[in-house]
């Protein structure tokens, strides 16, 4: 990368983190805190909820404060966050330790990036797409003195705050929304949206047991004539009057508005075709399906010609054509849905109204003129409401662009001043590189000599407890080092390397011994609070 901004270097994520691969029994750390898939929020970098150990059974993966939690289950979904405190999670969840060149919420903002999402969804295309450490460890960061993360994130910090803020005002706007709908059908109803009609309005308000006058309470089967449908499925004698024509079913009648981009034909006579016709201002009512589709509708407009409909659909046909069929749709959506609750049947997987019930739904009835104006002011209001949306929907769309330009910006060096006095990455990832490498010569000079002296060791001088071999050694040693010197190795019994083991996982609990994976072993050592 020839751009490179000054001071910043071309490495990957493997080479600035690595991974904690240590794992547990839950039912031996059964109140440490835990945080499961379920628990971090999708691209928010939140956690939602935080349990115990004790409330699950399968092995977790151990974490501790600072460590970078990164869900490698469904990638996509980009659940990473840095963990507040020390404590187990879901074996999903991948323990990302940042090492001494980056910070871990450089490592985070970094890792949410969609650059990073669109690589990780190149590495496992399947129904439940998992990656491994190995895997993302190959992807390519270029990485800014370590002083620059600092005010890089400090940066991002302060900005994505107000975007923050701004997201979580607008994600009111769809609740407050379908309120003011709800609100101006409750209006709408009670004769109150149109008291300015009446000649003596009143500050009272009404509701549909104490209706404006000229208001009545009639059944739906009194003011329209209801039609059941054809029914699909059954066979029918070959015949040369059969036509074919569309039919609208359950998935087509949606509440407040009609599905017409899947609609089915079906062979009819012509009776049936002539009986079963679909005319404009037909009001459609579901039979049933899942709970929140009985009643459900809406009015036909006459969008497709020749349609019928399946006999799970109702046809509700108004006796007086002048009346508004919608303000009997829109009643039957907003205040019928209790009315069909309450008086269909519910099975294990399907709920049903009959067309009795559906026939003596009671509706309040104003004046048709009334009804006229009462629908032309719900939907007056409703377009301004359907307009808000839409601006609403722009609105977070712009966010998130905001959002990512910022992103953007900041992890290609344009977002905060570059210092010439700062380390620069290259010079950091190399000392850090070389320090690694030293420890390592001298942690192998180590491990020869206590190979050597182990081998001296008498039986009766074994030592007799772990403490004891680390103080000896004083720094990093192999876990079957440990073992051998308290006459723990190959051929030993059972009980003896339970026994070792139980030691280890006591003084890890205890704080008093500290691991770290190398290779295909792991090496110990004691913590500050055991050198006390």
């Amino acid at each position: 990368m020839n751009d490179l901004p000054k001071g910043w270097a071309e490495t990957n994520l493997g080479q600035i983190t690595r991974h904690r691969r240590e794992k547990c029994d839950p039912s031996s750390v059964p109140e440490a805190s835990f945080i499961g898939l379920e628990d971090i929020e999708a691209h928010t970098s939140r956690i939602l909820r935080v349990g115990k150990a004790s409330e699950v059974r399968s092995q977790v993966s151990v974490f501790k404060e600072g460590d970078v939690l990164y869900s490698r289950l469904r990638p996509y979904l980009n659940k990473v966050v840095v963990a507040p405190f020390d404590g187990v999670a879901s074996a999903e969840v991948l323990a990302i330790v940042p090492n001494e060149v980056t910070i871990a919420d450089f490592v985070m903002q970094r890792i949410k990036m969609q650059d990073f999402l669109n690589f990780t969804a190149l590495l496992d295309k399947g129904d439940r797409p998992r990656v491994s450490f190995d895997e993302i460890a190959t992807f390519p960061v270029i990485l800014p003195p370590l002083a620059e993360q600092k005010r890089i994130v400090a940066k991002l910090d302060t900005l994505t705050s107000s975007t923050v803020r701004a997201r979580a005002a607008l994600n009111k706007i769809p609740a407050l929304v379908e309120k003011y709908k709800s609100r101006i059908l409750d209006m709408a109803f009670s004769g109150e949206l149109t008291k300015d009609l009446r000649l003596k309005p009143s500050n009272k308000k009404v509701d549909v047991t104490d209706l404006p006058t000229g208001w009545e309470i009639k059944l739906l089967e009194d003011i329209s004539e209801i039609q059941g449908g054809i029914q699909v499925g059954k066979k029918r004698r070959f015949s040369s009057d059969l036509v074919s024509v569309p039919y609208l079913r359950v998935a087509n009648v949606q509440r407040g508005w009609l599905k017409l981009n899947e609609i089915k034909t079906i062979e009819v006579t012509h009776l049936e075709k002539e009986r079963l016709l679909l005319r404009e201002g037909d009001i459609l009512m579901n039979e049933g399906g899942d709970r929140d589709k009985l009643g459900r509708g809406w009015v036909w407009e006459g969008q497709i010609s020749d349609c019928i409909h399946q006999n799970h659909v109702f046809r509700i046909r108004l006796k007086d054509c002048s009346f508004p069929s919608k303000f009997v749709s829109h009643y039957a959506n907003e205040k019928g849905q209790r009315y069909f609750f309450e008086q269909g049947t519910q099975t294990t997987n399907l709920a049903s109204v009959s067309k009795q019930k559906i026939a003596t739904l009671p509706i309040p009835v104003p004046p048709r003129d009334e009804a006229v104006e009462i629908v032309r002011r719900i939907e007056s209001t409703f377009a301004w409401l359907d307009r808000v949306s839409v601006e609403y929907a722009a609105a977070s769309k712009q966010i998130a662009v905001l959002e990512a330009s910022i992103f953007q910006a900041a992890f290609r060096g344009r977002i905060v001043r570059q210092d010439p006095n700062d380390e620069t990455a290259l010079m950091l990832l190399n000392r850090v590189e070389t320090e690694r490498n030293s420890v390592q010569a001298k942690s192998k000079s180590r491990r020869k000599t206590a190979t050597r002296s182990q081998k001296s060791v008498k039986v009766g001088e074994r030592m007799e407890n772990l403490i004891d071999v680390l103080k000896v050694n004083g720094n990093w040693v192999s876990a079957s080092e440990a073992a051998q010197a308290l006459g723990v190795g190959n051929g030993s019994p059972s009980d003896a390397v339970e026994r070792f083991y139980n030691e280890l996982r006591e003084h890890l609990q205890n704080g008093l011994v500290e691991v770290e994976r190398r290779g295909h072993e792991d090496w110990l050592r004691l913590t500050s609070v055991s050198k006390r």
